[in-house]
């Protein structure tokens, strides 16, 4: 016995309708020859003749009649399905799944309540840290990074920068001054960054300006490293935007010593959904309404 699939009943029901292959072949689309090979591999499938042909047309027999019913029944089912995933995929509600990095998401985090208020019914799920989420195999639905991505499947959209300076508490700046130039860290006590952290604009900008330097301390999290210069550890070299909201802190260097692309990354197939592009089109709104923070740049008066 042959699989049959819900093709060859679409092609049944169409015939039953019509009375003809021409008129199901009209119904469908497609040409009469298509319709009358596709009724004789269902006829070979459920091992029972459907139709008897006549000059006149298609005369169902006893069996068509019988399976009428659960053919009907079938096709509710199948458009019910497929109004369920259109409806589903065009409401704003639901979970998406965003990943970043520990230090952005406190960002976004802190502006969800706008999200929260246009779509009380969409839920954002936040997965911060150091590990990459694999968008390709569904891990997450959104990233937001601050690398490009290389994989040609994903589309990565650049939003907006984000930069980096230095950073002391008034009383670290009271006690050893401030590197003159900024890259003259010699005599200095500068907060280092965990190997986990070595990928960020902060670490490798240390790599290379801070080896005169004394590390009296390393993070793991840019959160630790903020609030180590905070109480005076030592000079920290971390994001603009995260830096400037501590009353703490003294920035060291008028312009950023460090920028980074901020990327929007997903996969094609998730953007088609419209409560994973409402978050898409938030975060790229929050992030363009805050470019001169999250650059560490004066907006020009």
């Amino acid at each position: 016995m042959h699989n049959m699939d819900w093709d060859d009943l679409r092609f049944f029901l169409a015939a039953y309708r019509a009375g003809s292959s021409n008129g199901a072949a009209r119904m469908l689309g497609v040409r009469h020859t298509t319709v009358g090979r596709r009724l004789a591999v269902l006829e070979q499938a459920l091992g029972a003749t459907l139709f008897i042909r006549t000059p006149e047309g298609m005369s169902p027999t006893a069996s068509a009649v019988e399976i009428l019913p659960l053919a009907e029944a079938a096709e509710c089912s199948f458009l019910a399905i497929q109004r369920h995933a259109g409806s589903s995929d065009s409401l704003i509600e639901g979970k998406v799944r965003l990943t970043t990095s520990e230090a952005f998401s406190d960002y976004i985090v802190r502006r969800l309540p706008q999200l929260q208020e246009r779509h009380p019914a969409l839920t954002v799920e936040i997965l911060s840290g150091n590990r990459v989420f694999d968008l390709s195999r569904g891990e997450a639905d959104i990233a937001v990074r601050m690398t490009a991505t290389t994989q040609p499947e994903l589309i990565c959209r650049r939003v907006g920068d984000a930069g980096w300076s230095l950073y002391a508490s008034e009383e670290y700046v009271a006690r050893y001054g401030v590197p003159e130039p900024p890259t003259n860290l010699s005599g200095h006590e500068v907060i280092g960054f965990d190997e986990s952290l070595a990928g960020t604009p902060g670490a490798q900008w240390l790599e290379t300006h801070g080896k005169a330097a004394h590390i009296p301390l390393t993070g793991n999290s840019i959160g630790a490293v903020i609030s180590a210069a905070v109480v005076g550890i030592g000079i920290a070299m971390v994001p603009c935007f995260l830096a400037s909201s501590e009353p703490g802190l003294r920035r060291l260097s008028p312009q950023p010593l460090s920028t980074r692309g901020i990327w929007l990354v997903f996969h094609p197939s998730v953007a088609q959904m419209a409560r994973v592009r409402a978050v898409i089109d938030f975060i790229a709104e929050i992030i363009g309404a805050d470019a001169h923070l999250l650059a560490g740049t004066e907006p020009a008066t």
